[in-house]
């Protein structure tokens, strides 16, 4: 019998995956990103009950990505213009 070494290295590759995602960085980035999608629905919602203001539901999500846009031309000017 041969053992099946595929699944070993398919759940290294997993593991390898979520230690590069589980970094700190990434943590404050994904909380920022989770506060501005709350934020924007708590303003969706308001607004929309209030009747102060009509949401269009598929733009409650361009703050979190907007804000995702952000950190990433930031972490890559950082990146190029590092002092070594």
């Amino acid at each position: 019998m041969k053992p099946n070494y595929t699944i070993n290295f398919e759940k290294k590759t997993f593991q390898n995956i979520i230690t590069r995602i589980n970094t700190p960085k990434n943590k404050i980035i994904m909380k920022t990103m989770l506060l501005c999608i709350f934020l924007s629905v708590t303003f969706a919602l308001v607004s929309e009950t209030t009747g102060w203001l009509e949401v269009d539901w598929k733009i409650v999500f361009i703050p979190a990505l907007l804000v995702l846009q952000i950190i990433i031309i930031t972490t890559a000017l950082k990146n190029r213009y590092k002092k070594h």
